[in-house]
C-alpha cells in the first residue's frame, strides 16, 4: 500500500492516482508492472517511475492522452500516440516521475495484463497489479541487474504460493532450458523455494 511508510513519494502517489482514475473513467484494461509493482508484491524499494501494460482501443487513446495533459502530465500528444500505436511503448512524465506504457503485444505482457489483481493503493484507490508470476516473466525479458534482484525478491516474498508451473510454461514459449535466463531462474528457484514446490 502506498503511504508514508513506503519509499514512494507524494509526486509518484499522485501520478498513479491520476492515471488509475483516468483508466477507470475510460474503462481501460491495465496492469501495473515494473519496480513499483515489485514493491507492492515483494518488498519496498526506491523507485520514481511507474510502468503500465495497457490495452487501449486506438479510438480512446487521444481522449486518454488529452485528459492526462489537462491533469498536469508532461507529454507530446502526437509522439505518445504514435509511439504507443506503432512501437508498442512510450514514456512521458508527471513532474519528475517517469511513466512508461507498454502495449501487450508479447504473450508474456498479455498474460501479465490478464492475470493482474487489485491491491489497495491508498484508502480511496485500488490499483491493478501484475501477479508475482507476471512480474517474474516480464522481468526475465528485460533481465537487467535490477530485474534479477526484483525476481529474487518476488520469489522470496511469494515462495509459499507462487505458481512455478505457470512461470515455466509461459517462459518456455520464449526461451528453452539452455537459455542463460532460464538457467539463472532455475538456480534462484532452488536457492529460495522449498523443494517440492
Amino acid at each position: 500500500m502506498a503511504d508514508e511508510e513506503t519509499p514512494m513519494g507524494e509526486e509518484l502517489n499522485r501520478a498513479v492516482e491520476l492515471l488509475i482514475d483516468r483508466f477507470a473513467e475510460l474503462s481501460i484494461r491495465y496492469a501495473l508492472v515494473g519496480g513499483l509493482a515489485t514493491t507492492l508484491r515483494g518488498r519496498p524499494r526506491l523507485t520514481q517511475d511507474a510502468d503500465f501494460v495497457l490495452d487501449i482501443p486506438q479510438i480512446t487513446l487521444p481522449r486518454l492522452v488529452d485528459g492526462l495533459v489537462e491533469s498536469g502530465f508532461s507529454l507530446d500528444r502526437t509522439t505518445v500516440i504514435r509511439e504507443y500505436v506503432q512501437q508498442g511503448i512510450t514514456a512521458f512524465y508527471f513532474g519528475s516521475v517517469r511513466i512508461d506504457w507498454l502495449k501487450p503485444v508479447l504473450p508474456l505482457y498479455a498474460r501479465a495484463l490478464a492475470d493482474a489483481t487489485e491491491l489497495t493503493w491508498n484508502p480511496s484507490h485500488q490499483v491493478r497489479v501484475a501477479t508475482a508470476e507476471g512480474l517474474v516473466l516480464t522481468k526475465l525479458l528485460a533481465f537487467r541487474p535490477q530485474d534479477q534482484g526484483d525476481i529474487k525478491t518476488l520469489l522470496i516474498a511469494n515462495k509459499d504460493d507462487i505458481n512455478l508451473d505457470l512461470i515455466r510454461r509461459e517462459w518456455s514459449a520464449v526461451a528453452d532450458a539452455s537459455d542463460p535466463r532460464t538457467v539463472w531462474l532455475e538456480t534462484k528457484i532452488r536457492e529460495v523455494i522449498p523443494p517440492g514446490k
